[in-house]
């Protein structure tokens, strides 16, 4: 007798074959349905063509999507000592839910429970300065003390220690741009050991995946969208930094930079975020008072309307009043915008971003913006 597979088996083996990526997997649910995957199993290529995939997409689902390769990995992560969710799944962070392509998997060794606990994220450049690790460890020590959970990415510098911090006095998540059986940087392998053992950590790549570079930037829209808000500690202006603050905009969550020296090229990129209205942080009570609503009640609501707050007297200058006004008539596309406010692309991308900190608009849908 053959076995019944779950639905989250399934959406497992269909994570597993190489070369089938998230937008793949959502093409197969909506053709085929959640509740048919296990019926899929095994089937030639021809059957996927016909159900109206493209033929190289049809090819790699049937020599992947089969029962023994879906039989193997599961046996090889479960020895592996890796746990693994999927969306389908109560203990699936409702939070990442909200963010633009929400991983299908996520891997992890630890308790999946803490991701339930409200967090923040702390993330800065991976050569940070004296005065930039030692901001880092003392903010995350104090949110953790707070009852926040830091998240970040384990990365060196400020990411290493912002968990050092947070392990001070609570628990971390650390998001990983690497599967959880390839520790990148190697020497935070005990590190990883040691967050594990009170907080979590994870990642969406399975076991084995090749590293490559486009899979850390991918992994930092899962550090914003676990947490009710970002913390840039210190980011140069091209900072890897400043990607995790753009998916935290486009999550309606919040952005908070930690000032530093103006002559420092470390601090160039907070210097731009707080131009551009971030909040300025100096200590844990700077950021905690943002949320004191959330933190005194029991409701886990991620609502964007409860971390929305309009500053509607925050001043905007002449460019951001001009794509707030055509924004605040109906929804815009980015290249609607650029036709109609006439700005260079990279102008108008500036004052996208600086009216997104000051929460006046959100992406609405990747590449339309809404007014709030």
């Amino acid at each position: 007798m053959s076995r019944m597979w779950r639905i989250q088996d399934c959406l497992f083996g269909l994570h597993q074959i190489k070369g089938v990526g998230w937008h793949t997997i959502d093409t197969c649910i909506k053709l085929l349905g959640c509740e048919q995957l296990s019926a899929w199993l095994d089937r030639p290529g021809a059957e996927w063509v016909d159900a109206g995939f493209k033929p190289a997409y049809a090819q790699r689902l049937a020599g992947g999507y089969t029962t023994s390769h879906l039989q193997k990995r599961l046996e090889l992560t479960y020895k592996s000592g890796i746990d693994w969710i999927t969306m389908y799944d109560e203990s699936y962070p409702e939070c990442l839910k909200e963010i633009h392509e929400p991983p299908w998997v996520l891997y992890g060794r630890g308790s999946w429970s803490v991701a339930e606990l409200y967090s923040i994220a702390m993330v800065g450049t991976r050569n940070p300065t004296v005065y930039g690790k030692t901001v880092a460890k003392s903010l995350s020590s104090q949110l953790t003390e707070q009852g926040l959970v830091v998240v970040s990415g384990l990365a060196r510098g400020i990411d290493a220690a912002s968990h050092e911090g947070a392990l001070n006095k609570g628990q971390t998540i650390a998001v990983l741009g690497t599967s959880c059986d390839a520790i990148y940087p190697a020497q935070h392998n005990h590190l990883a050991d040691k967050i594990a053992a009170s907080g979590l950590v994870i990642s969406e790549y399975p076991l084995g995946t090749p590293g490559h570079p486009g899979m850390f930037p991918r992994r930092n829209r899962i550090i914003a969208g676990l947490s009710l808000g970002t913390v840039v500690v210190e980011a140069a202006v091209r900072s890897g930094a400043l990607i995790t603050a753009q998916f935290a905009l486009e999550a309606s969550r919040d952005i908070f930079a930690v000032p530093g020296p103006v002559t420092s090229p470390k601090s160039a990129g907070t210097f731009e975020l707080l131009k551009q209205g971030a909040k300025p942080v100096a200590t844990a009570g700077d950021i905690v008072e943002e949320y004191v609503h959330l933190l005194t009640s029991l409701p886990q609501s991620y609502n964007n309307e409860t971390v929305v707050d309009v500053k509607a007297n925050e001043w905007l200058n002449d460019m951001e009043q001009l794509l707030f006004h055509i924004i605040s008539g109906q929804d815009c596309s980015l290249d609607e915008l650029f036709q109609q406010s006439g700005m260079p692309f990279a102008d108008l991308h500036q004052h996208l971003l600086s009216l997104q900190i000051k929460k006046r608009i959100y992406e609405h849908q990747p590449g339309v913006y809404r007014s709030i």
